[in-house]
């Protein structure tokens, strides 16, 4: 959900500038999906259940699309693959700064009144900023990113096995083993999130990314990749249609890594098919998967707006299809605004200061190997 596909020097580079589309449009999705929730009950909502529920398997795209990354990037050809402190730290300075700044902002709009029927403890905060699971979330969205911080701790941990086949192998031998751990816990949030299933679809990028080099040319071609993501597509918004499911926010359990990780895995190889192509509609395009990160975080603020206009008895009985769209606009102005404003200076400073202590980090090494 929060990396980067450019790769400097790189023969593929070309190719993976289609996993920024992908990237984007997984967060578009999501952002549709709680305009519509928004939406949702007033005398004006028009959205289908497929429809509303459907955009929350972006989500799924974005763990893919981790998996894909951590392990592509990872071992490139002819270069040492990073150390786990390495590694988490530079996922760290993607993630950490500028969600933190979310929910800096979050936190004083509750001090000033907003979200009184919310409660958090000291103990929620902590586990919030730590993207850690057992707590309440200060940002909803945040919970896919303690399931991204669960998986890049797994895979800092698997990164000694050395070979791109033996870390997924020991990755997933460690989130089956966790799967299967957490049926014999007693009931709690911890419990909740170990039980889930859907850290399953970090491995389906991994898969993707460990076959992609022998199948490149193979999954190539226009016609090849537009085939995958609509099927991919199709798959996103049928499933609400037959798969069993309580409430709009998404697919439950088992039922989730089959139809919406099965979806994401098919609009990634896509993605990766399609050629990069030039022009104004793709320079906005991958600008939008650049921005995925900042979109994905700062949504929420702008749809809380559209929900205090909501309140209103003449905003909620205006055809909502009306209002959805600019809505979803104005929020990917916000997270562009936001990912140049905030988003790049927060990771320029934090890779300045992750790059100052390279130097004494493999001084140390050399020195200890000695």
């Amino acid at each position: 959900m929060a990396g980067k596909t450019r790769q400097p020097g790189s023969a593929s580079s070309p190719t993976l500038a289609g996993l920024q589309v992908a990237r984007g449009l997984a967060a578009l999705s999501v952002t549709l999906h709680h305009a519509l929730e928004t939406s949702n009950g007033v005398p004006g909502s028009f959205s289908p259940d497929w429809l509303t529920t459907g955009g929350a398997g972006g989500v799924d795209i974005f763990f893919v699309i981790s998996g894909f990354i951590m392990a592509h990037t990872s071992f490139r050809p002819g270069q040492p693959s990073p150390g786990a402190a390495e590694f988490l730290q530079r996922r760290a300075a993607r993630i950490y700064p500028l969600y933190w700044l979310a929910c800096l902002t979050m936190l004083s709009l509750m001090a000033l009144g907003f979200f009184q029927s919310r409660v958090l403890s000291p103990g929620d905060i902590f586990l919030a900023l730590a993207l850690l699971p057992g707590g309440q979330p200060v940002i909803g969205v945040a919970w896919t990113l303690v399931y991204e911080v669960y998986f890049y701790l797994i895979f800092a941990a698997c990164l000694a096995a050395g070979r791109p086949s033996l870390v997924l192998c020991a990755a997933s031998a460690v989130i089956a083993a966790l799967l299967a751990l957490a049926q014999g816990l007693p009931e709690s949030g911890v419990q909740r999130f170990l039980s889930d299933p859907i850290p399953l679809e970090f491995l389906l990028g991994m898969g993707l990314a460990s076959v992609y080099p022998h199948i490149r040319e193979t999954l190539k071609g226009a016609l090849v990749g537009s085939l995958l993501v609509f099927f991919g597509l199709a798959l996103l918004y049928a499933a609400p249609l037959v798969v069993p499911h309580q409430t709009t926010h998404g697919l439950e359990s088992w039922a989730r890594v089959a139809a919406w990780g099965t979806a994401g895995l098919a609009i990634v190889a896509g993605f990766l098919a399609l050629p990069e192509r030039a022009g104004r509609l793709a320079r906005w395009l991958k600008g939008l998967g650049d921005a995925s990160y900042a979109l994905y975080l700062t949504h929420f603020f702008v749809l809380m707006g559209y929900g205090l206009a909501l309140r209103k008895q003449t905003v909620a009985e205006l055809p909502q299809y009306l209002l959805v769209i600019p809505m979803v606009v104005l929020a990917c102005l916000v997270g562009a605004a936001a990912h140049v404003a905030a988003e790049r200076p927060l990771l320029r400073l934090a890779r300045r200061a992750i790059d100052r202590t390279a130097p004494r980090r493999r001084a140390e090494t050399v020195v200890t190997a000695a």
